[in-house]
């Protein structure tokens, strides 16, 4: 129950809007009453009430300066007004207070229903809210290394929402990156035992690290480190002094370094400058800290810079459609060539761009172009250009190893997510409210997608399965039970039995009636 607290300096008039409105019918407890707003006060320090419902007009202190004071001491309380006045003035006020709403005098019993249950579903909200945060700060104390490095590898790559986002920094007690921050991506020269350098080297930075850095290890093997701050110059002394510490312990590093951000998106476009800033490191060189503003210098070499519609390119590449992933490298090689730019830096920094992007259409599945290819003889290869027509040929031969990558990826996919739905569809086909919407998202797959497989692996749509399942279902109750036919129709998933008694029909060639005669 969510508990009520009624302030009026009229007893009659607490005593009428107490008994009057059936409070336990919709969810609340009266648990007192005030004469004051100073009787309110200490009452509230004391019992807690979710919801007040006060009189504007009283003595000493009115509805309007008791709904101040209890904001100003208590966040999640709600407040209802009850006021004579019609003044605008007074509305603009409370308005400006946060109160919930008004209730004109005399109060209408049926709006106080409809503002109660606005407040109600509020209330609950704000409590299932407080609730999984609160679950999420218990479950960090168990495997936080491993749950923290899951969420901030789906954080960067921008493939997790705003508010599990909003939800997941608060309860780590990282909020901060949300106001200002800047990435470093830290690629290691590694050699000798799988990943042992990687644990050296965070190792080596958590020893100093301080409680403005976040750091985590990316499954791409780059070292993440998010730095809160408003200079990148902050940035670049602990990308310098980390660097220098690796070094003193014979561990070789590149660190690129993005720009400041700010916000939700800033943090995933950190990510991605530190990674461009890091991939210059094929023309500028190894074992040294590289700016963002670095990576655009060189870029800015082409003052004409060619225009790539990157979205169109990079859809083709992940749904397959090798036509126009060849059209988009034609367009690519063509747009270097008109450049006019000669130098082989260019060319090469120009190549390594796509391979940088396209090969980021892998990271969701835990892979990268270097690991299908071998970093050394992909980088290799990509200092070896010495042309537009070898740049165009490099680019076809690790585009068509993406595609076939995506295709093969494409199969499985599509099967787990037939079968998913439909185990789902034959656990739930008798909800009024399943839809194809709805069993696209319980297998986190796009709707059109899902229609188009289902529809090839079934070899019917996915509405036309859920049909056929609750009309097989209405015949076993039709033989089985003594159910009326608006009865049958409601457990198995339709909410109007004349439809039902259509689609039956339809379905099985004659009508219920005639069927259940047979």
């Amino acid at each position: 129950m969510i508990k009520v607290l009624i302030v009026d300096d009229e007893k009659l008039e607490r005593v009428l809007l107490r008994k009057g409105f059936p409070w336990e019918d919709h969810g609340f407890e009266v648990i007192g009453e005030a004469s004051s707003g100073m009787e309110a006060l200490e009452f509230i320090k004391h019992r807690k009430p979710e919801l007040i419902v006060t009189d504007i007009n009283m003595p000493h202190m009115d509805g309007l300066k008791l709904a101040e004071q209890i904001y100003s001491l208590y966040e999640k309380v709600h407040v209802i007004i009850i006021t004579g006045y019609r003044e605008f003035e007074y509305a603009r006020r409370a308005v400006k207070l946060g109160v919930e709403d008004f209730l004109l005098k005399p109060v209408d019993m049926n709006e106080l229903s409809d503002i109660t249950a606005r407040i109600k579903e509020k209330i609950s909200k704000e409590n299932a809210y407080e609730q999984e945060v609160e679950l999420l700060k218990q479950n960090v104390s168990a495997d936080q290394d491993i749950l923290m490095e899951s969420f901030f590898q789906r954080l960067v790559e921008q493939r997790t929402s705003e508010e599990e986002a909003h939800k997941k920094l608060y309860a780590y007690g990282f909020e901060a990156l949300l106001d200002t921050c800047c990435c470093l991506s830290v690629h290691l020269k590694e050699e000798g035992a799988e990943g042992e350098l990687h644990k050296k080297a965070m190792n080596l930075f958590r020893e100093h690290e301080t409680t403005q850095t976040i750091s985590f290890l990316h499954y791409m093997k780059n070292i993440v480190i998010f730095c809160v701050g408003e200079s990148v110059e902050e940035g670049k002394e602990i990308a310098s002094r980390f660097l220098q510490k690796l070094q003193d312990h014979n561990v070789y590093a590149t660190i690129g370094i993005s720009g400041i951000h700010h916000g939700f998106k800033g943090i995933g476009d950190a990510f991605v400058e530190s990674e461009n800033a890091l991939s210059a490191s094929v023309l500028l060189g190894g074992n040294q800290v590289i700016t963002y503003e670095e990576y655009l210098r060189v870029m800015e070499k082409n003052p004409g810079k060619l225009v790539f519609d990157w979205d169109e390119f990079l859809f083709s590449l992940t749904n397959g459609i090798s036509e126009r992933v060849l059209e988009g490298i034609e367009d690519y090689v063509n747009g270097i060539r008109n450049s006019k730019v000669t130098e082989l830096e260019y060319l090469r920094l120009m190549t390594m761009d796509l391979i940088s992007k396209a090969g980021s259409t892998l990271n969701k599945y835990g892979e990268s172009l270097e690991q299908l290819i071998g970093e050394d003889v992909l980088y290799e290869q990509i200092r070896g250009i010495q042309n537009v027509e070898e740049c165009r040929k490099f680019l076809k031969d690790c585009m068509d190893i993406i595609l076939h990558f995506h295709n093969g990826k494409k199969t499985k996919q599509g099967n787990k997510a037939v079968n998913g739905a439909l185990s789902y569809i034959n656990q739930n086909f008798c909800d009024p409210n399943l839809s194809l919407k709805t069993a696209a998202a319980v297998v986190y797959s796009n709707e059109s997608y899902l229609s188009r497989v289902f529809k090839k692996e079934v070899g019917l749509s996915l509405i036309e399965y859920v049909m056929k399942k609750r009309i097989e279902e209405s015949i076993l109750l039709l033989n089985t039970t003594d159910l009326k036919v608006y009865e049958i129709a409601e457990k198995v998933g339709f909410r109007d039995s004349h439809y039902f008694s259509i689609c039956f029909k339809k379905h099985v060639g004659v009508t219920v009636k005639e069927f259940k005669q047979r």
